[in-house]
């Protein structure tokens, strides 16, 4: 798959994308699942799929009747397929897809007992020089939510920019553990008056510790994302960010997000459902998780040229879901 535009972020630049896809088939149904393979997280798309491909056996004669038995076959997945939370993403969703097509309900009433309601999601605007930012701004008009990456410099000019074309915007700002040499005393004279919603992963996780000191100083909420990985890591997010970041390639598909997300909202946290350049298939999944969030970053396929499924449809800025049963999708 290929992005529309070269994606630019403070760490990469994307021209090219390759996932993971997996098709689950018993009793003539077939099940779906994908998994983005971010190098940042040691992943890769040929030894995902290799991962994948010797579960047939472990899968064989599992009873698959509930979203427990999901969960329970994600569990004991992880010895298989281990450290490649990607791949279990993978086999997590495409089992979700199985059973709501099985059961003829879509995957949002199989979790909660209900349809789905529309996503509004953030939209992304990559590193850009001056005429890309331009450009971005134009395609960009009217959408309710948008995300500027910021460069290591910690150069607001984007945003500031953004702001100013988009008075009425949700404007957040992703660092990607960029600003560790960042003077952020100076930086939030910088950020008075900009009306920024929140500022995610200033810091690499090594940094962590400097986050009540970063957090103390700058007069924007700041939420986790590389520092918060699995269920586990949402424990150590109180007192160091003021929110974290889901996304399901990360922490291992629908199941973990969903209790990511629950568990963000008994700890008074901000959640959101973020994504990496996928196709609709996974961006369909995260839409589900997005329904227990207060935000949603789920552009990743509208990103893209030639993306191969279809499945929620992302109208300026807000994503609609299908009446078709499952995750939706179509290939």
């Amino acid at each position: 798959m290929h992005p529309r535009n070269v994606f630019r972020i403070s760490r990469a630049a994307r021209r090219e994308v390759l996932n993971a896809f997996v098709r689950i088939e018993r009793e003539g149904i077939a099940g779906h699942g994908e998994a983005s393979a971010n190098p940042y997280y040691g992943e890769d798309a040929a030894r995902i799929a290799a991962s994948l491909e010797g579960l047939s056996g472990f899968l064989g004669g599992r009873a698959i009747r509930a979203p427990q038995d999901i969960a329970e076959i994600w569990e004991e997945a992880w010895s298989l397929l281990a450290p490649s939370r990607a791949a279990q993403c993978a086999l997590d969703i495409a089992l979700w897809d199985w059973l709501a097509l099985r059961e003829d309900c879509t995957v949002a009433e199989l979790a909660f007992g209900e349809k789905a309601r529309p996503v509004v999601s953030f939209a992304t605007i990559g590193i850009s020089d001056r005429s890309e930012l331009e450009e971005k701004i134009a395609e960009l008009a009217g959408f309710p939510r948008i995300k500027v990456k910021a460069d290591r410099m910690g150069d607001l000019a984007a945003a500031a920019r953004v702001r100013a074309a988009m008075p009425e915007a949700c404007i957040a700002i992703d660092a990607n553990c960029a600003w560790g040499n960042i003077d952020f005393a100076k930086m939030a004279a910088a950020l008075t008056g900009m009306r920024i919603e929140f500022i995610e992963q200033p810091l690499a996780p090594a940094g962590d510790a400097r986050m009540p000191g970063v957090c103390s100083q700058i007069p924007v909420p700041v939420v986790a994302d590389e520092s918060c990985v699995t269920l586990e890591d949402v424990e150590r997010v109180p007192g160091n960010f003021g929110g974290f970041n889901i996304k399901l390639v990360k922490c291992g598909g629908l199941t973990p997000a969903l209790r990511m997300a629950r568990r963000g909202r008994e700890l008074g946290l901000r959640t959101m459902v973020g994504c990496m350049l996928e196709s609709s298939l996974l961006i369909s999944a995260g839409a589900v998780a997005a329904q227990l969030t207060d935000y949603a970053d789920l552009d990743g396929a509208w990103l893209l040229a030639d993306d191969p499924a279809q499945g929620w449809n992302f109208e300026r800025g807000t994503l609609y879901p299908p009446a078709l049963p499952g995750l939706g999708i179509l290939l």
